[in-house]
């Protein structure tokens, strides 16, 4: 498996990969008006990650295939972060995760966790910083990690 930064080519693959993750992982957990402004804003958004001035943008493949996929927005804010199903379960969002934490120098990174991920980031270090929210129907948990 190598951790690889994106490419405006892998825009499409990307958004496939979010798309069918959000389906099963994320969307199931939001209001109807939630279902669709995910699909109406965050997905097409995907395509920001690709300014290479603000975003470190990288995708997880193995065999040509992609199995991952997240962004760090101005060094301080994780915007994404998934990992397909077949891939779940294996070290690849903590691969990932340390790639990125690793790439910055900011002593706090933030990020607002879908419902289903608050688990994983508490077990990264992550601590809520507020109560489950919502914006337009998608929950989320604001969280940060704040290092020495």
């Amino acid at each position: 498996m190598d951790i690889q930064k994106i490419t405006t080519s892998d825009l499409e693959a990307i958004t496939d990969l979010v798309l069918a993750v959000s389906e099963i992982d994320v969307m199931p957990l939001l209001t109807p008006q939630g279902q669709e402004e995910y699909k109406a804003r965050v997905l097409p958004d995907l395509a920001t990650t690709l300014d290479e001035e603000r975003f470190i943008t990288i995708k997880a493949v193995s065999d040509h295939q992609l199995l991952g996929f997240a962004a760090l927005r101005d060094g301080d804010y994780l915007t994404h972060l998934f990992v397909s199903h077949a891939s779940q379960g294996m070290g690849l969002g903590n691969q990932m995760l340390a790639y990125l934490l690793n790439s910055t120098d900011s002593k706090e990174i933030s990020l607002r966790s879908s419902i289903n991920a608050v688990g994983f980031y508490q077990r990264h270090g992550f601590e809520a910083t507020g109560e489950e929210s919502a914006f337009n129907g998608i929950r989320f948990v604001p969280m940060s990690l704040v290092r020495n």
